[in-house]
Parts: C-alpha cells; structure tokens; sequence
C-alpha cells in the first residue's frame, strides 16, 4: 500500500503509519476474519496498488500510542503474543495485547468514537474476543473474560452531563464472559469463514459475492413523514406504504421524503472500493443519483 501526505504532515507522523498487511500467503487474522471475505480478498489481492493518505491514519497512530502505555506486562501477564491455528490448510492467526494467566482475562486496547458507545456496537468487538479467546484455548489456555478498554477520542464532558445516553467517563469497557456455547459458535464461525475463503480466493474480482449489510455497515433507506412548515419529521417509518398511510391519515399538509441509505463502510471506510463491482454498480450509483435529486 502506497501512502500519500497531502496534509503535508511531519515525517516521523508518516513514518509511524504501519502499511503491513495483515495476512501472510494462507493466514487469516482474527481482525480480518470479521470483515467480508470480498473485502478481504481484494484487500490482499491489490494491495501493492492501494493508496490512503498518512492524515486517514491518524487516530491508528494515536492507537498504537495507547497500546505501548496500557500494555506493560504485569507478573501474570503477556502482551502482544501473537497466536496461530492451522483449519483446513489456513492458519488463523491474533495478536493478543494482553492476557492474564491467573485470571483468564484477555484485554484489548481501542480508541474509539463516542457514537459506537452511543449505539452500542459491539458485535465486531464481541467476534474479535471470542477469535482471541478460540485461539488461545488451541494452545492451552483457558480464557474466562474478554475486556476491551476504548479511550473514546471525541468524549464531551457537557454532553456527558446533559444527556443520560451519553458515556459519562472518557474511557469506556466493554467486557463479557466467555462460555463454552459461546467457543462452539465462534469455532463455527471460523471453519465456515474459512471455507467461504477457499471458495472465492481463485474467482474474478467481479464474481466474489458482495460483504453483507452488517459488513458494508449499511443504513437502510427510510420514509420520513413531514408537515409542511415544520422541519423535523413527524414520524420516519421503515416502509413507504406506513409513510404514505400515515400522511393520509393526518392530511393534506403532510407529505413522505425518501431518505436513502448509505453503505457507509463503503463509501469512506474501504481501501479497496475501486477494485468492487458492488461499489461501482450499486453505492456510487446510489450516490450519484442522490447528488443529482438534491
């Protein structure tokens, strides 16, 4: 990957973003398993030919700051032990930050935005822990925990008073115990991503089915009903037929705006958009059309 410096950035900042692939030839990382498996191919495939920009990276920097502060090994810790297992002839591989060996507690450092507290989404977190913890068990060690502990870089402490939704600490944890159940579904899990790997690692850029709505981190397209004169919306619905049945039944000042969905992954959050035929055909279609209506 090829890195650019618009922004004109100093050269040790530049420097500090890492440009490593992930995945080696037949490995694949717990933080790429979560991702769609077009993503990950292209990714791989094209990765000589991706360019980002250093200032796209600065909070990964500020992240790679955090790590090296909270990841000092205790007496019954390690830190940054890389992990691997072999399924089917690909090796799934982590990195853990730490881990507790009295405890069985992993922990895991992320600087993230205050909306992913807000929205409490954590199924990518919850997925990474328990790839963690799937690994460390297949080299004999037991995890009871995963903990993931997020500086949250864009925290209020206003907001955090006037709005009881709102994190009220500038770092936030997110953790939640590891059951067998839970080992069972996310071995599942593996074994299944990895034979969908398989399938589509040889085919056409063109031909590897898209990332799903969850991976593409899709807003669905929604229905607002408006009243004349007034500028928030009434209602948003799910469906225009509720939109418009509603707009019907509170009268002619009323009217139904289409407020499309975004697949925002897609749009600003993929280094390798120019390689997918979903991107092309579909989100910057999307796009266009909505810039021409606007």
């Amino acid at each position: 990957m090829k890195i650019t410096n618009y922004m004109n950035l100093p050269e040790g900042f530049v420097k500090a973003v890492s440009v490593t692939k992930h995945n080696k030839p037949g490995c694949l990382s717990a933080t790429t398993l979560i991702n769609g498996t077009k993503q990950i191919i292209l990714m791989d495939r094209h990765w000589n030919d991706l360019t980002e920009d250093a200032s796209d990276h600065f909070y990964a920097v500020f992240g790679s700051a955090c790590h090296k502060v909270l990841e000092g090994e205790g007496t019954n810790d390690f830190s940054e032990e890389f992990m691997s297992y072999e399924v089917d002839g690909i090796v799934i591989t982590g990195r853990i930050d730490n881990y507790n060996m009295e405890t069985g507690v992993i922990s895991d450092y992320k600087t993230v935005s205050v909306w992913k507290i807000k929205f409490k989404d954590f199924e990518d977190w919850r997925k990474q822990g328990l790839i963690y913890a799937w690994l460390l068990l297949k080299n004999g060690f037991e995890v009871k925990t995963c903990r993931f502990i997020a500086p949250i870089k864009d925290h209020s402490k206003r907001d955090a008073k006037r709005d009881s939704s709102y994190p009220k600490c500038p770092v936030y944890v997110y953790e939640f115990d590891v059951t067998q159940k839970d080992l069972e579904e996310i071995e599942t899990f593996i074994k299944e991503k990895v034979a969908e790997y398989k399938q589509c690692k040889d085919l056409p850029d063109d031909d590897i089915h898209p990332c799903n709505a969850k991976q593409r981190w899709e807003k669905p397209t929604k229905y607002a009903v408006k009243k004349e004169g007034r500028k928030t919306a009434v209602r948003v619905m799910d469906t225009p037929e509720e939109a418009i049945k509603l707009a019907t039944v509170l009268g002619k000042d009323h009217s139904v705006e289409t407020r499309p969905g975004e697949s925002i992954r897609c749009m600003d959050y993929c280094s390798c958009w120019q390689y997918c035929n979903f991107f092309r055909d579909v989100v910057a279609v999307a796009d266009t059309q909505e810039a021409l209506s606007a």
